[in-house]
């Protein structure tokens, strides 16, 4: 009978271990998962569950939503690849560039017609347009694509974004909750200076100029990323191409409500992301981007070689340049 019953008690003990076993195997790989989770409280709940929805085989995030780029440009032609390449490593979905070139000026399709082929990159002819057209590519582009996508972002060629933490993509960045009740993301500008380089280098802007000047007051400056599908076009109207008209609301890279209406923001808020703004350069693409003139505005060169000592140290040298190239002098 002793035995009898050591026999049955070893039998129970070999199968509680089984199913111990097994429970623990399988709660390890709910865990590994990230099927399983502790979450505090209800929320976190469905975050994380979202969370592990958007991830791929590769343990990457992927949101849904689609961020294009607007921008007009003119003789860009040795900038235009670089810019493509950079958004589109920051997760852009398309680029659309209104081409703002003299008639028989250079053309885009010379230098990325691949990436209009792959689809990348849509130009619309604004060739020869002369009657101040960045608005109105604006006002063109947000009517024709806010249908097709969530956001829009609004800026020049020479203007790179730089999101936080390093590696994120704009799709995660605008999906944070801080800018759920937002219409408009206004970035602020952080300007770099030329580095005391005189001359034209083929590398890309963002590896040849190393000196960000954080506290420059020119920074106060914004650029937009503007929600699609609004009731009305976010440019019609606009007082700048720094921001739109002020019905909508618009918040800093922390998230926190700013003014609606205007083109700057102070402080400056640099927490989540900015703008990295290679303003002029070297002096030698700074003189070219004069002599081109801008989309918004008629060209003052005083104004502008006042601008272009605003980011970068006065020089002998530098001067002179200015001084050979326009005929004229300095105090």
């Amino acid at each position: 009978m002793c035995k009898k019953k050591g026999i049955e008690k070893s039998k129970y003990l070999v199968v509680k271990l089984i199913i111990k076993f097994q429970l623990i195997f399988i709660f390890s790989f709910l865990v590994s998962n990230q099927i399983f989770l502790l979450p505090k409280n209800k929320n976190k709940i469905n975050k994380n569950i979202a969370y592990f929805k958007n991830r791929n085989r590769d343990n990457k995030i992927e949101i849904s939503i689609k961020v294009c780029i607007c921008i007009i440009c003119k003789t860009e032609n040795l900038y235009i690849q670089e810019f493509i390449d950079y958004y589109r490593e920051l997760g852009y979905n398309h680029i659309f560039i209104y081409d703002n070139n003299d008639i028989d000026g250079e053309k885009f399709e010379d230098v990325i017609q691949k990436e209009i082929d792959k689809g990348f990159v849509s130009i619309i002819n604004y060739r020869g347009d002369r009657d101040k057209p960045l608005f109105r590519a604006y006002i063109d582009c947000y009517e024709k694509n806010n249908k097709n996508y969530d956001w829009l972002s609004f800026l020049d060629i020479d203007e790179y974004l730089e999101l936080k933490p390093k590696g994120i993509k704009i799709q995660e960045f605008l999906n944070n909750e801080r800018y759920k009740n937002c219409q408009n993301v206004k970035l602020n500008w952080v300007l770099y200076s030329d580095d005391e380089k005189l001359h034209y280098e083929n590398k890309p802007v963002y590896k040849r100029f190393n000196t960000p000047l954080f506290q420059n007051i020119l920074n106060n400056h914004v650029k937009s990323t503007v929600r699609g599908n609004l009731s009305t076009n976010y440019w019609v109207g606009a007082p700048t191409p720094h921001t739109g008209n002020n019905k909508y609301n618009c918040c800093s890279s922390s998230g926190k409500q700013i003014s609606k209406n205007s083109s700057f923001n102070w402080p400056y808020d640099y927490e989540y992301g900015y703008i990295k703004h290679y303003r002029t350069k070297t002096i030698e693409e700074y003189l070219n981007k004069m002599k081109k003139g801008k989309p918004d505005f008629i060209m003052d060169y005083n104004y502008m070689i006042d601008m272009f000592f605003k980011t970068n140290k006065k020089t002998k040298e530098k001067l002179d340049i200015f001084k050979k190239e326009f005929n004229i002098s300095f105090n």
